[in-house]
């Protein structure tokens, strides 16, 4: 990550990033999601595939880009500066 003042700590862009996997109950109880690659929103419904993880879980894919890099509205995930900052720390 470079020494751009950000919004959100590293730890939270950390916490953050461990929701991003293994996570379909809550991605479908919210009434929105957002990918932190494309950094679009939409609602979960739109989500037709699904990674079955290691650990039993299942990892939703991006219905925009492809991409596992989805959050739950958990997470400030209407906030264009979080997205922007998530995709700037991982990718």
């Amino acid at each position: 990550m470079t020494n751009i003042p950000s919004k959100y700590n590293r730890e939270f862009l950390l916490k953050s990033h461990d929701k991003s996997s293994s996570h379909k109950s809550e991605i479908l109880n919210g009434k929105l999601c957002g990918c932190f690659y494309c950094e679009q929103t939409f609602s979960p419904q739109e989500i037709l595939e699904w990674i079955e993880e290691p650990n039993g879980g299942e990892t939703a894919i991006c219905p925009k880009c492809g991409i596992d890099s989805v959050l739950s509205s958990e997470f400030p995930i209407s906030d264009k500066e979080f997205l922007d900052e998530m995709n700037k720390y991982w990718f």
